[in-house]
């Protein structure tokens, strides 16, 4: 009875925390505080303990009804996330104090100031300087940033490190990593057609191309066999290639006296895509000469003229072979560069009743345009559509 008189005499404290957990996120040193708050009566007096090693108190031993308490977290050498405790016994009791700590490490600054704390900080870096990240990427800063986040490829990001090409290495990780995708090799055209004049020796040209989107790019070209009349004039093509305007041009050049009439040769563009681009080249060798009718239907009682055009480059004789109702001055011409020939139309008597017997309205009818000592194909067949009178 006695005891219980003296304990209802002293006035009885109770403890109380001003957060039951604390989160924290960073790295290296971490600090922050909390209170111990005395809910009951009389004055409340205890003791802080530590369950982990990185997390330290002070003041250890309290006395006050409301006491704040700063802790410390060391997290160098740490990763990824721990969760710990401190016990806080006293005389009103005992409360258990938890912490999730997410260690994060601090920022890495590049050349130009930019502060980098996450792999996406890195890729928007590497597509805004892509110098620069080259030079952070293989600096023993970048290594220690990755292992202190908790990095678990450090063993693949050594071996893109050791790459002499650090544009590719830089694109390389940052494709391992998920953050964009591989670029490839578009050609702006597949199939291009060449015309190769009958005096020329050769002819050049250029296959455009362009990346699919930012990142390291590297192609082999070649040439599909049996086609040695183009040659490339180069075989190989990589990011330095591209401009500013993010094209690359590969010239070619046509070796006429290879050519045999119209031919084509396939150009293999190998990026490292699942399928290599084929790119078509055509090449005609241009006819003698072209010749065109000055409109495009007679009448049975109607003039018309050719037009010549000589693609030679030298003097060109033709012979011109059509029905008796087509009336040229002469049937063999000189041609130099360009010339203009005139006909006319006159239906016989016999030929025009013919049709009408028939009712037949027009009749179609051929001029046949020779070279002479030309080449074998060295033709040109018009076709004419006459109607009759109106």
């Amino acid at each position: 009875m006695n005891k219980r008189l003296e304990h209802l005499e002293h006035p009885i404290p109770k403890i109380a925390l001003s957060t039951g957990k604390i989160n924290v996120e960073g790295s290296g040193i971490v600090d922050g505080s909390f209170e111990i708050i005395n809910i009951g009566e009389g004055e409340l007096a205890g003791k802080v303990a530590s369950v982990a090693d990185f997390l330290s108190f002070s003041p250890v031993n309290f006395c006050g009804n409301k006491v704040r308490v700063e802790y410390s977290l060391d997290l160098n050498g740490l990763t990824g996330r721990h969760k710990t405790s401190a016990v806080i016994t006293s005389n009103g009791g005992e409360k258990m104090l938890l912490f999730d700590v997410h260690v994060v490490p601090a920022a890495i600054v590049a050349r130009d100031g930019t502060q980098i704390a996450t792999l996406e900080h890195f890729l928007a870096y590497a597509q805004r300087q892509p110098v620069g990240a080259r030079q952070l990427f293989t600096q023993r800063d970048f290594m220690i940033w990755l292992f202190n986040a908790g990095y678990s490829s450090m063993d693949i990001y050594e071996s893109f490190a050791a790459d002499p090409n650090k544009e590719r290495a830089v694109d390389n990780f940052l494709i391992f990593n998920g953050l964009k995708g591989k670029a490839c090799i578009v050609a702006q055209d597949t199939d291009v057609t060449l015309s190769v004049g009958q005096n020329d020796n050769a002819v050049t040209g250029g296959i455009c191309l362009r990346p699919s989107t930012w990142g390291y790019v590297e192609g082999n070209l070649t040439v599909a066999k049996g086609a040695d009349w183009l040659k490339l004039s180069k075989s190989r093509v990589t990011s330095t290639d591209f401009g500013e305007d993010g094209m690359a041009e590969v010239d070619y050049i046509v070796l006429a006296d290879k050519l045999k009439g119209r031919d084509m040769a396939v150009v293999h563009l190998d990026d490292g895509s699942q399928r290599p681009t084929l790119i078509n080249i055509w090449c005609n060798i241009a006819a003698p000469f072209n010749v065109r009718l000055d409109k495009e239907s007679y009448f049975f009682e109607d003039k018309g003229r050719l037009h010549i055009t000589n693609n030679t480059g030298s003097d060109l004789m033709i012979d011109i072979y059509c029905e008796n109702f087509i009336k040229f001055e002469a049937k063999r011409y000189f041609i130099s560069k360009t010339a203009e020939i005139g006909f006319d139309i006159k239906f016989s008597t016999i030929k025009a009743a013919t049709l009408a017997l028939r009712k037949q309205l027009y009749a179609a009818t051929q001029i046949h345009v020779v070279a002479v000592g030309g080449e074998p194909g060295a033709v040109c067949k018009l076709n004419l559509k006459l109607w009759g009178t109106g």
